[in-house]
Order: structure tokens, then C-alpha cells, then sequence
């Protein structure tokens, strides 16, 4: 049981909590400095005050990596502003909006990933050494538009990443799974929800497994205006037979490329098609601008896979 902290103390931890909050990872010795007014010297000792007590724990090494060990609610509340340490490129003469754009997208995408640090040595005892191999099909496209793909045993959320970014999704709406009369979505979006869905943040594709079979099956379900559905069938569980050079995630095979955003779903889709292929549509020059030429065909397994491992955007 950790100590419990002086007022001092408890100043500094209030401190720390607040500003990981909103800065999605720890402060430096210098952000806790110039907050608290004292010296970087003053810090240091701090810090080692409130590990030795059991209050705060740092890896050896890394910087940025103090955390608090005790319950934040037992904390006095920060009421200052926090000013978050940034570093990142713009334009010169880029507009505020932008570099305020760029900077929300840094803290999103920080405490996206400190959440799943954390997460993940919880899962650790959970996650399974299997690939899973996939297959994913935009349902009622024509010609059939599909993905397969294999991925390592990931949270719900990295898997929702795989399947955006195999088939060329760009993650600018709303998305939810559905597994017999169940549905799944992110908690951030439990909010737009008409309250049948389940969060999914700490669910892994071998929980669904072990739940629904080696016979999964689901649906996913894409922009709920445009209706987006796909079905994701796992074809197999690759065990403990990866060859040393494999890498994961990837993308195997598939056909066909991904419609456009916000064209109106699969038959919105179809008609776009049409207008762009007939110079003598109502609505060609007007789909020319807004496009330009689609090639339906089109279709690079290096280039999803490749897509598959840099990932989403934060938006």
C-alpha cells in the first residue's frame, strides 16, 4: 500500500494526473517544474520521494513514464490550465485552426496509445499466439469486392483498424459489429447508440472465439447513412507456425477497389459508376468534378498491407 501523500505531495501527483489526462502521456521534469513553479532540481528530488513512498512508479531510462499509483479521486482537483509541450511540423504561415487541428490530433492519437499500453498487459494472459485469417466481403457489391486478411490476436478496435484499412476506408463515421443478436461498438460512440450495444473496448478476436466458435462469422456495418455492410467469415487459425521473416497484419489477397466515401452506398455506388463511364449522363461532368475517373478493378495487395500497418488517422 502506497503512502499517503503530504499536501506537497499531493499537490505534485494532482499535478501529474491532470496533465497525462489531457496531454495523453506523462509531463517531463520541466512541464512539472514550470507548473508548480520550483526548480527542475526540486523535481527530481520529488520524484524520488514519491517513488520510494509507493506513490508514483517510472521506468528505468525512458522519460516521460511517471505514474500515479494512487486513486486520482483521493487527489485534490488541478484548476489551472494545463499548457501542453508539443513539437510538430506545420507551414510556416499555417492558419491557427491548423495547428490547433495538428495538435488535438497528437493527444488523440497519445492517448489512444497509452490507453492500449495499458490495456494490453491486461490482455496479455488472454491474447492467444494464433493468426487469424480472414475473409471480408462488401455485401451486395458487384463485381464482389473483397479482402483477406491475417492478423495476430488484437483488441476489437485494432481489428476495426485492420478491416478500414484493407479495404480502403478512411474511419470518417460511425462503425459497429454484429455477432448473432449482438452488437458491438467502440464506447466512444455508446453516446449515438439506441442503447442495444455492448462496448467492445476490451474484447480481443480470441474472446469472440472462444464465445462464438472457430466458425465466426459477423457483420460490419460502415457509415450508417451510406450502409456500408460487410461479412467477415474467419476461414482459419494459423497455430504456432509462423515462419520467423512473417510479419502482421497483412492483407492476402482480394478483389476489386473500395468505393468511394459518402457516394451513397453500394447502389449509390453502381450509379456513380455508370455516370462516369457515359459522357452523356446527366450527372458525368458533375461526378468528374467531384472524383474524377474511378477504375473499379483497381487493386494492390502491397499497398493495403502496407496501409494495414501505419494504421488509422486520429481524427
Amino acid at each position: 500500500m502506497p503512502n499517503q501523500p503530504t499536501k506537497t505531495q499531493a499537490r505534485y501527483l494532482s499535478f501529474i494526473h491532470a496533465y497525462t489526462e489531457a496531454a495523453g502521456e506523462p509531463p517531463s521534469m520541466q512541464d512539472v517544474a514550470d507548473a508548480l513553479e520550483v526548480s527542475t532540481a526540486s523535481v527530481s528530488g520529488m520524484f524520488k520521494t514519491l517513488e520510494k513512498n509507493g506513490l508514483i512508479e517510472r521506468k528505468d531510462g525512458e522519460a516521460r513514464s511517471v505514474e500515479v499509483l494512487v486513486n486520482p479521486a483521493s487527489l485534490p482537483k488541478w484548476r489551472k490550465a494545463i499548457h501542453v509541450s508539443l513539437q510538430f511540423w506545420t507551414p510556416k504561415d499555417a492558419p491557427q485552426t491548423l495547428i490547433d487541428q495538428r495538435a488535438d490530433e497528437i493527444i488523440a492519437r497519445r492517448k489512444t496509445e497509452r490507453r492500449r499500453a495499458k490495456n494490453l498487459a491486461k490482455w496479455k494472459e488472454r491474447m492467444t499466439s494464433d493468426i487469424y485469417r480472414f475473409k471480408i466481403t462488401l455485401i451486395h457489391s458487384t463485381p464482389t469486392i473483397w479482402r483477406q486478411i491475417e492478423t495476430t490476436d488484437v483488441d476489437m478496435e485494432t481489428f476495426h483498424s485492420h478491416i478500414q484499412t484493407a479495404m480502403g476506408w478512411t474511419n470518417s463515421h460511425l462503425h459497429q459489429f454484429k455477432i448473432k443478436d449482438r452488437t458491438y461498438c467502440s464506447s466512444k460512440f455508446l453516446e449515438y447508440d439506441d442503447g442495444n450495444s455492448e462496448a467492445y473496448d476490451n474484447m480481443l478476436i480470441s474472446d469472440l472465439v472462444r464465445q462464438f466458435g472457430n466458425k465466426l462469422k459477423l457483420r460490419y456495418e460502415y457509415d450508417f447513412g451510406d450502409g456500408w455492410e460487410h461479412e467477415i467469415k474467419l476461414e482459419k487459425i494459423l497455430r504456432d507456425n509462423r515462419e520467423p521473416r512473417e510479419t502482421f497484419p497483412r492483407c492476402t489477397a482480394g478483389e476489386h477497389a473500395c468505393p468511394p466515401e459518402d457516394c451513397g452506398g453500394v447502389w449509390g455506388y453502381i450509379n456513380l459508376l455508370d455516370a462516369l463511364a457515359d459522357p452523356n449522363h446527366k450527372q458525368h461532368e458533375d461526378m468528374m468534378e467531384w472524383i474524377g475517373p474511378v477504375d473499379p478493378y483497381e487493386f494492390d495487395l502491397a499497398e493495403r498491407t502496407s496501409a494495414m500497418r501505419i494504421g488509422l488517422p486520429s481524427w
